[in-house]
Parts: structure tokens; sequence; C-alpha cells
């Protein structure tokens, strides 16, 4: 793990730690197996961001995540713009930037020199234009899988 680099998962809960098959099975709202491929992110140091419209909910959202096992710090929450014309990205954008200063997305080899990396995870495609390399869209149906998991190892340790 390269030093001083912080990873970042930006991690929308609907379609992605829960696929919407799961949720028609009774079992709960948060799939565990989504959990364990997100887990799998410790062994490179990642911590989550909460980027959901569930929102800040009084630790409601980080305690289910919790009881169906992740281990993952979670260090935040985006805040949510409620704005026809904001999108995810937007969010993301504004806490990557509240967080650490300059420029947030990506363009161009102007961003080699920062101390994060990032990688976010939605079922939906309001991202920036700037985000798009750092965007793994998951299928909604299932929630996230292995092939998500090592899409987003490659992202997080591209410049190892």
């Amino acid at each position: 793990m390269a030093e001083g680099i912080k990873r970042i998962i930006f991690l929308d809960i609907d379609g992605v730690c829960a696929g919407y098959e799961y949720l028609g099975t009774g079992r709960g709202y948060i799939d565990p197996n989504c959990i364990k491929h997100l887990n799998k992110l410790a062994e490179i140091g990642a911590e989550v961001v909460i980027s959901s419209s569930w929102g800040y909910d009084e630790g409601r959202t980080e305690k289910s995540l919790r009881d169906c096992g992740l281990i993952l710090p979670i260090i935040g929450y985006t805040e949510h713009f409620h704005c026809e014309w904001q999108c995810r990205g937007n969010e993301i954008e504004k806490w990557l930037l509240d967080t650490f200063g300059g420029m947030a997305t990506k363009f161009g080899g102007l961003y080699q020199n920062r101390d994060y990396e990032y990688v976010i995870f939605d079922d939906d495609t309001d991202m920036l234009l700037g985000q798009k390399d750092n965007f793994i869209q998951t299928d909604e149906r299932i929630g996230l899988t292995t092939e998500d998991i090592n899409k987003a190892i490659k992202i997080l340790t591209r410049y190892e």
C-alpha cells in the first residue's frame, strides 16, 4: 500500500449493498454477501463514505451495515442536496472538496500528486464526467459482486 494514500469508497445503499432480488426474500434489507464482498477492500486500507439518499439517519444505516458484518471504517456521509439540477456526483465532489481541498475529480494527469484515491459504487449513473474513471455501476438486481470489487482494487491501487 502506498504510504499515506487514503482509499475512499463512496457507497450507495439501494442496489449496491442489497440487490432488489434480495429485497423480496424477507431476510432483511442489506445482503450480508454484498458486505462480504465489500470487506475485501479492508486489505488495501479502504474507508467508507455513505453516499446514499438514506443520508445520515442517526446511525441506523451504519448499524445495519455493522449488523451485516461490515468491518471497514465509516468516515462520513455526503450531503444530500435535494435539488433537481444537482446529482450524486455533485454531492461526492463537495465531500472531496470539503475534506481534501483543491480539485476533487480527475482530469488528465493533474491528480497524480494528491493524497487520496476513491471509487464510487452506485447503481445510478448521475456522476460527473471527471468521476467516470472512478465509478463502478452495480447491477441493481444483485448488488456488489466479486467483479465490482476487483475493479475497485484496480482503481484504488493504480498508482502503486
